[in-house]
C-alpha cells in the first residue's frame, strides 16, 4: 500500500519534467530556424547575400544619392575632356565637398567613405558614371549613362530608355525644348554632344547662338491679305578664354567667380583656395623657476667679537672672515672676477634646468637659448649661469657656553669640511646679523617659433566681349523661305499689307 502511493505521486513529476524538455526543445528550434524563414537570402558566388526590402531599400537609397550628387557637382567645367579620361570622387571626397552627409546602412553603421565612390568617364558621344558602394556587409556597384540630351533639365542628366522627340507642326516652324541647356556647339543624330566644348576650346571664338528670350511661336495658320513678323536673334562673340593665371596670394574676403559663359558681362572667372602655412617666427617665452638665495631680513644680538654671524636657511653660520656674507646681493650678471668674498669660478656654464643656490655657491643668470624648431619644438633649453664661490670659512654654530669671567666657549661644525672649530671670546659685542632664505624667481628663455596663418589664393582666367549680339525683325510674306532658312522665325504678330 505504501509502494503504490509512493509510486503514485511519482508519475506526475516525471510526466512534468518530460513536457518542460519538449517545450525547451521546440523553443529552441523555433528560434533557430523563424530568421530564416523571415529574411529571404540569396547565395552568390559562394556568399549569402541578405536581399530583405529593407535592405535593399535602403542600399539603394544611398546609391541613388551617390548618383545624384555626383550628377549635380559635375557640371561644365569639371568634367572629364578627352574622350577615355575619367575623374573619381571617394564617398569621403564627396562628404568633405559638402555633396552628401555621411550615408548609414541598416545596421546604423557608416558606410566605407573610401570604398565607396563615383567614376565618370567620357566616352564618345556621352559620359558613363559608375557608383560604387560599400556598407557594413556588402558591396556593389550602379552604371549610369550621362549626356546633354533633349530632355535634360541641366547641363548633363541620365540617359532615358527611350529618346524624347518633339515634332513641329510644320516643316518651317522651329520647336525649343524648355529647360535644355546646349552642352556644345553642336549635338550628333543620337542625342549626344560633341566633344568639343566651345567656352574652353582656344580655338573657338564665338558661342553657339542662344534662343531668343521669348518662345518661338509655330507657325501660324496662313490668312491671304497679312504679312508676318520674322525675328532673328545673333548670339553674342568672345574670345577664347586665357589659360588660368598662376596661383598669387590675395585676401581671403576676395569672392570666386564662376558665371554663365553665355552670359555677356562673363568676362572673367576666379577660382581660390584657402591653406594654412607659416607666415613668419615670433619670440616666444618660456619660464622656469629656481631657488636663490636673498637676504629677507636681520637682527642684532650680542655675540664674539671674534666671529661674523649669518643666517641662512634657518641655519646659523660663523665666518671667520672680515669681508661680510652679505657681499652676495652685489652680484649682477655682469659682474666678472670677485665681488667680496664670492669668487666666479666658471662662466656661462651650462645647465638643462636652472640650479639651485646653496649657502656657499651662487648662480647668477646670464641668458638661455632654445635652437630654432620648424614644426613640432620639442628640444630642451639651454641655461647659462655664471657660478661664484664663497670663498671664506663657514661653520654651522651648535651651541655657545657662557664662562665665568665673561667669555664663551663657541664650538661649531663646519657644513662644508665636517670638522669642529671651537674659540674662548675675548668679549661679546652687539653685531647685526643678517638672515637669508629661499625664494623662487623665474628664469625666461626666449625661443624663435614659426607662425602660422590662413593664406589664400586665387587663379583667374579672363575673356573679351567682341560682339554683344542683337535682335532684328522683319515683316514678310507668309512661309519666307529665305528667312526661315538663315535663323528667322515668326513671332506670331501679324498685319494687313
Amino acid at each position: 500500500m505504501y509502494t503504490e502511493e509512493y509510486e503514485d505521486r511519482g508519475f506526475p513529476f516525471r510526466d512534468f519534467l518530460l513536457k518542460l524538455i519538449l517545450i525547451v526543445i521546440f523553443v529552441f528550434l523555433l528560434v533557430w530556424f523563424l530568421p530564416k524563414f523571415i529574411t529571404p537570402t540569396i547565395k552568390n558566388n559562394n556568399k549569402t547575400t541578405d536581399i530583405s526590402p529593407l535592405t535593399s531599400q535602403i542600399f539603394a537609397d544611398n546609391l541613388n544619392r551617390m548618383k545624384e550628387a555626383a550628377i549635380s557637382y559635375y557640371t561644365d567645367e569639371r568634367l572629364p575632356q578627352e574622350v577615355g579620361d575619367s575623374d573619381t570622387m571617394t564617398l569621403g571626397d564627396m562628404i568633405g565637398k559638402k555633396l552628401l552627409v555621411p550615408l548609414i546602412d541598416k545596421n546604423g553603421k557608416a558606410c566605407d567613405i573610401e570604398k565607396s565612390y563615383v567614376k565618370i568617364t567620357k566616352l564618345d558621344d556621352e559620359y558613363l558614371l559608375k557608383v560604387n558602394l560599400k556598407d557594413s556587409e556588402k558591396e556593389d556597384y550602379i552604371l549610369v549613362h550621362l549626356g546633354c540630351y533633349t530632355y535634360c533639365d541641366s547641363y548633363i542628366c541620365e540617359k532615358k530608355e527611350t529618346n524624347v522627340q518633339v515634332k513641329a507642326s510644320k516643316p518651317t516652324s522651329i520647336v525649343s525644348i524648355k529647360g535644355c541647356k546646349p552642352c556644345n556647339n553642336n549635338t550628333n543624330n543620337n542625342g549626344g554632344s560633341s566633344n568639343t566644348k566651345p567656352s574652353d576650346n582656344p580655338n573657338s571664338t564665338n558661342n553657339p547662338t542662344p534662343k531668343p528670350s521669348d518662345e518661338p511661336t509655330p507657325t501660324p495658320p496662313e490668312e491671304p491679305g497679312y504679312i508676318y513678323e520674322y525675328k532673328k536673334t545673333t548670339g553674342a562673340s568672345f574670345s577664347a578664354w586665357t589659360s588660368w593665371s598662376s596661383w598669387s596670394k590675395t585676401s581671403c574676403t576676395t569672392k570666386e567667380i564662376n558665371c554663365n559663359d553665355k552670359d555677356i558681362t562673363c568676362l572673367k572667372k576666379l577660382q581660390r583656395f584657402n591653406r594654412k602655412e607659416q607666415i613668419g617666427t615670433y619670440d616666444k617665452k618660456y619660464e622656469k623657476t629656481r631657488q636663490v638665495l636673498r637676504q629677507t631680513g636681520s637682527y642684532q644680538q650680542k655675540s664674539c667679537s671674534k666671529y661674523n654671524y649669518v643666517i641662512v636657511n634657518k641655519t646659523t653660520y660663523a665666518t671667520t672672515t672680515t669681508t661680510t656674507y652679505t657681499t652676495v646681493n652685489n652680484i649682477t650678471s655682469t659682474t666678472t672676477g670677485s665681488t667680496g668674498s664670492w669668487t666666479l669660478v666658471a662662466s656661462r656654464k651650462e645647465f638643462a634646468n636652472p640650479p639651485r643656490d646653496t649657502a656657499t655657491t651662487h648662480y647668477e643668470f646670464v641668458g638661455a637659448n632654445y635652437s630654432y624648431c620648424k614644426d613640432t619644438c620639442t628640444s630642451l633649453p639651454t641655461y647659462y649661469y655664471n657660478v661664484y664661490q664663497y670663498s671664506g670659512s663657514m661653520s654651522t654654530v651648535s651651541n655657545t657656553t657662557s664662562t665665568p669671567n665673561g667669555s664663551s666657549t663657541s664650538s661649531s661644525t663646519s657644513s662644508e669640511t665636517s670638522t669642529s672649530v671651537s674659540a674662548t671670546c675675548g668679549e661679546y659685542v652687539t653685531k647685526t646679523i643678517p638672515i637669508y632664505d629661499y625664494i623662487t624667481i623665474a628664469e625666461v628663455a626666449t625661443r624663435k617659433e614659426p607662425l602660422y596663418g590662413n593664406v589664400c589664393y586665387q587663379s583667374t582666367k579672363t575673356r573679351t566681349l567682341k560682339n554683344a549680339g542683337s535682335t532684328q525683325t522683319k515683316w514678310s510674306k507668309y512661309n519666307d523661305t529665305s528667312l526661315l532658312k538663315n535663323g528667322w522665325y515668326y513671332t506670331g504678330a501679324k498685319k494687313k499689307a
